[in-house]
């Protein structure tokens, strides 16, 4: 079973321990699969409703699913939490993201191109992810989460995605396919007018040593904030 991640991001201390110690406590059942993280990406992710439209923007592109926790008596609302936190309130609520995240998953990553979304190699459609790819969707995959990576940080066409993963370019289209049918994927056409020469495209396999060196090492950084391994 996939292990899938939990997260809160401006709650107290107090609720925060509540929070992580009803998780460690479900997590004894092997049939629930939530384990509480500290860092992004999640899977699933608790917020106090102080958060500002530009916060939650940002939250949906690290978390699968957002669930807000809001004052005493406010309302039973899709995706909210009243306080005081309630054990059962909450394990019901991830077991409804959980089913929902294994919807989700009808493209199997290694499905053959044909069956998924066409997705177009050119120059002037581009890619962006809406929010983070579930853990069941990236599997583990240190070549997923590099390319889930790219794409969190800008806009990218398959080729650049390829360049700068430095992965085969079939490899990038069929990711992309995946995660276009998990509906986490945000396609971008550029006009002609607009589009870079393609002398001046950011790839890989152009830089010299040392630019390559510190553009690898910053990647790998982001890969390693996302998973939450910190510094190495």
């Amino acid at each position: 079973m996939s292990v899938l991640r939990m997260g809160v991001y401006g709650l107290p201390a107090a609720e925060t321990a509540v929070i992580r110690t009803i998780v460690q406590l479900y997590a004894s059942d092997l049939s629930f699969p939530w384990t509480f993280v500290t860092a992004p990406p999640y899977d699933a992710l608790l917020v106090d409703e102080s958060a500002t439209a530009a916060e939650r923007a940002g939250f949906a592109r690290m978390a699968g699913s957002l669930l807000t926790l809001t004052r005493r008596n406010s309302g039973s609302h899709a995706h909210t939490l009243e306080r005081p936190i309630r054990a059962d309130r909450l394990q019901q609520w991830l077991k409804s993201t959980e089913r929902t995240l294994l919807a989700g998953q009808t493209v199997p990553s290694d499905e053959p191109e044909q069956m998924a979304p066409k997705i177009e190699v050119s120059e002037s459609v581009r890619f962006t992810l809406r929010r983070w790819p579930s853990a069941l969707l990236l599997r583990n995959d240190p070549e997923k989460v590099r390319m889930a990576s790219l794409l969190a940080r800008r806009a990218l066409s398959a080729t650049e995605l390829s360049d700068l993963g430095e992965l085969p370019l079939s490899r990038c289209v069929t990711f992309l396919q995946t995660l276009r049918s998990a509906g986490v994927l945000e396609l971008h056409v550029v006009p002609s007018s607009a589009r870079p020469h393609a002398d001046h495209l950011p790839r890989a396999q152009g830089l010299s040593a040392p630019v390559r060196g510190a553009f690898a090492r910053g990647l790998i950084s982001g890969i390693r904030r996302h998973l939450g391994l910190g510094a190495p």
